[in-house]
């Protein structure tokens, strides 16, 4: 676990909270901004894991980041026209 996961799991609680009181209150913008924390702190989340997983299976990730970027690399060079 590192700080990015602390902090996705933070907002994501906040973002409840805030959707939770703009429901009770009916505050149409708060609710929003409460759904928008949720879903930047799931993100974050996301991200921690995929750090945690590059630190702890560095063979595997350099394997898929390659993968990918030969993927992006050769579909580019195949839409282009001469």
């Amino acid at each position: 676990m590192n700080i990015d996961t602390l902090a996705g799991e933070g907002t994501e609680a906040k973002g409840r909270l805030k959707e939770s009181l703009g429901a009770a209150t009916a505050d149409r913008a708060l609710q929003q901004d409460g759904i928008a924390d949720q879903i930047f702190g799931r993100a974050r989340q996301g991200f921690g894991a995929l750090r945690d997983f590059a630190r702890n299976q560095p063979i595997a990730a350099a394997a898929i980041a390659s993968a990918i970027g030969f993927a992006l690399f050769t579909g580019r060079r195949g839409n282009r026209r001469g």
